[in-house]
């Protein structure tokens, strides 16, 4: 509905695909050490930093299940 751009991360499941948008958490934790906050390796590191950073994914949207998404290639525009 809106024209402005959304930075969205996909995680890609064996069935499903998840899209989500990134929050930041305006809360400072003070005294912890954020550095040994356990991240999935298989994020990417700018994802990585960004949830050790206090930062969070927020779901936009269902699910979508594999078995009823159709990719197709598009032209660049």
């Amino acid at each position: 509905d809106s024209t402005r751009l959304l930075d969205v991360y996909l995680f890609l499941f064996n069935d499903f695909l998840l899209i989500t948008k990134i929050k930041r958490n305006k809360k400072k934790y003070g005294g912890s050490d954020t550095s040994l906050i356990p991240v999935c390796p298989s994020l990417t590191p700018e994802l990585q930093s960004f949830i050790r950073e206090g930062g969070f994914c927020t779901v936009l949207d269902q699910p979508i299940p594999l078995d009823r998404l159709i990719l197709k290639n598009v032209d660049p525009v």
